[in-house]
């Protein structure tokens, strides 16, 4: 019970921090729509930082150890999973998250940016990363990508239960018998 709740915290948490950065609020086939109603100059600084920030390679890059990790967790739920099955499990989930959504992924990122940044913003992020210091924290950037699973862990295996455990410390302090 205790794992399933973690399970929904860590979920819950992952739901609603994309929700909180995303206040897209318009679905993926209305994406084209909505980059229509922003000031074109803004709009182009948006697309040049994004190549600039080269975020399909760099999701490219961050595939082997993003593969390595899932691999792992696919391998520890899934005992009697060969490697054949492993690997097509892993080539058909890729290859929908990074190939054919791609273009899904280009467009939310460039509505995100525009709904946080200022067309001077984008403009001076640009410059920035188009530098040769911007340039070398890019190149670390898939590294960067492919580690935040280990973060993931540790708030799965240590934050999340011990967040648990001092709530329900706290509802007992209070006269709340809580069962979790």
């Amino acid at each position: 019970m205790r794992r399933a709740l973690l399970s929904i915290l860590v979920g819950f948490a992952l739901v609603v921090s994309c929700a909180t950065a995303r206040g897209l609020d318009v679905a993926p086939d209305k994406f084209d729509e909505k980059l229509k109603s922003y000031d074109p100059a803004t709009l182009a600084a948006a697309r040049e930082y994004m190549k600039t920030f080269g975020m399909k390679e760099m999701l490219e890059k961050s595939i082997p150890p993003m593969r390595q990790g899932l691999l792992a967790q696919l391998k520890a739920k899934n005992p009697g999973l060969d490697e054949k099955q492993a690997s097509m499990f892993m080539d058909a989930f890729f290859k929908s998250a990074f190939v054919d959504d791609a273009a899904v992924t280009e467009r939310a990122t460039i509505l995100l940016m525009l709904d946080i940044f200022t067309k001077d913003e984008l403009v001076a992020l640009n410059k920035f990363y188009s530098s040769p210091v911007g340039r070398s924290i890019l190149a670390k950037m898939p590294i960067m990508m492919g580690r935040l699973p280990e973060v993931q862990e540790i708030m799965r295996s240590y934050v999340l239960p011990r967040a648990l455990e001092h709530a329900v410390g706290e509802m007992k302090k209070a006269g709340v018998d809580m069962k979790l």
